[in-house]
């Protein structure tokens, strides 16, 4: 893990959001993002090919977490989180862009909740 920001966040033409990570250019179109945010769906993240005949291709996933108050972009086995709130004013145009950082192997939210936990009981 690294203390410099893993990449950013910037708004796009024709409502995309554009992610740099790493150098490498990513968007999320305005379609996906109504499914992100309103519906909590995972949607796809995609990076153009080096031809511009090419169609672009999917690289990763992006999801709220469990809280629901921030975003998690997954590229492969590399997660980066951001406040939802953050997220929210790009892809809005209220803010010019935001910077994000990797999440740590292992540290990242899991996805399934031990059932005994918080009941009081448990083995």
């Amino acid at each position: 893990m690294t203390w410099f920001a893993a990449g950013s966040i910037t708004g796009g033409k024709d409502g995309c959001v554009n992610i740099r990570i790493g150098g490498e250019p990513h968007y999320i179109y305005p379609e996906e993002l109504g499914r992100l945010i309103f519906m909590g769906d995972c949607v796809p993240i995609l990076r153009h090919q080096p031809t511009a005949n090419s169609p672009p291709q999917v690289s990763g996933t992006v999801h709220l977490n469990l809280s629901g108050r921030g975003i998690v972009i997954e590229i492969g086995d590399t997660h980066y989180q951001l406040p939802r709130d953050r997220f929210l004013a790009v892809a809005l145009g209220e803010e010019v862009s935001c910077i994000f950082y990797e999440v740590p192997d292992g540290k990242h939210e899991q996805a399934e909740i031990s059932p005994g936990k918080g009941r009081g009981g448990g083995s």
